[in-house]
């Protein structure tokens, strides 16, 4: 099946018309979601996603969306102070809250520039409880993927061999003391 993603930002759109930014909100963090699990980038959504609230009365948060446009106007003017008031300019934060997922290529080269002035580094998304999942993984980087261990779950296998081990001394020490 087809993704429509038009048909979800029209739906959205419909929503917001009909005086249900909530819901209008929903489905393009969902829109969103999808595009970022692909690293794609559609800046009619973030667009949209900034007019919505706008229309909630959540200034920074418009900001955070627009600023990922080419949008330039009163009311992104007004939304990205509100947004730095908030959130301050330091680029950590600000990349934070603003969550740019596609390679910087993908965006206008307005939003390049500010990308590249924030120290963005595009990271593809992989999830870890199901690496295979990325069309654009090769077997061997799959194979490679699944073979390491991160450091928690590595002391908690080390916990556990610990614990195995300790039981057994337990047990062995108790029967050899009978």
């Amino acid at each position: 099946m087809k993704d429509n993603p038009d048909g979800a930002l029209e739906r959205a759109r419909r929503d917001l018309s009909s005086g249900r930014p909530d819901l209008a909100r929903d489905r393009v963090t969902g829109f969103l979601y999808t595009l970022h699990r692909r690293g794609e980038y559609d800046q009619s959504a973030y667009l949209l996603l900034g007019d919505i609230y706008f229309e909630m009365h959540d200034y920074p948060r418009a900001g955070a969306a627009w600023l990922l446009t080419e949008r330039r106007d009163a009311h992104s003017a007004r939304a990205i102070e509100a947004f730095h008031k908030r959130y301050g300019k330091d680029a950590t934060n600000v990349l934070k809250v603003i969550k740019p997922h596609a390679p910087s290529e993908n965006y206008p080269p307005q939003v390049q520039e500010r990308l590249r002035g924030l120290g963005y580094q595009y990271v593809a998304y992989r999830p870890r409880s199901n690496p295979h999942v990325m069309n654009e993984l090769t077997a061997e980087e799959i194979a490679g993927a699944s073979g390491g261990l991160r450091p928690l779950e590595l002391g908690c296998l080390l916990m556990f061999i610990l614990g195995a081990v300790l039981i057994i001394l337990q047990f062995g020490m108790r029967f050899l003391g009978r």
